[in-house]
């Protein structure tokens, strides 16, 4: 926290990510993640449905953001899997949060999340990993 408010960034604009994994009856992580979002940090669920899915977690936990898993986003392409993945959307909206689907690759996928209403997309299908001075290039560019 010193060094966001050293260097003047609100707190708003820096989420701070959570795997499922590392908040299961984890009363320290309970504590600590009140505590950031109190001062004004926003909290994300990253690598859902990689792990042991808690969904008692989601609601016990000040959670803005639900990141769903490249693992889940792979099967969306199967019914079950488009079945899945729809229901995780449609649970983290009902709990008043965004969704960002991780790991898209194709631009089926894409279709398929936005017809879901999925907030976010990130992945290879938009750009792989760029070091900073390329990243400023094309940022520049666009």
């Amino acid at each position: 926290m010193k060094i966001v408010e050293e260097n003047g960034i609100p707190f708003s604009s820096v989420p701070v990510e959570l795997t499922e994994t590392a908040t299961l009856n984890n009363v320290m992580i309970r504590d600590f993640t009140e505590k950031l979002v109190n001062s004004g940090f926003s909290l994300h669920m990253d690598d859902f449905g990689s792990g042991y899915s808690s969904l008692i977690t989601l609601s016990e936990l000040p959670f803005n953001t639900l990141k769903i898993d490249k693992s889940l986003i792979d099967c969306i392409h199967q019914q079950k899997g488009r079945m899945v993945v729809q229901q995780v959307i449609i649970l983290a909206h009902g709990l008043g949060m965004k969704v960002v689907a991780e790991g898209v690759e194709t631009a089926d996928q894409v279709e398929l999340l936005k017809k879901m209403e999925c907030d976010n997309i990130q992945g290879f299908y938009y750009s792989r990993p760029l070091p900073k001075a390329e990243f400023v290039k094309k940022s520049e560019e666009n």
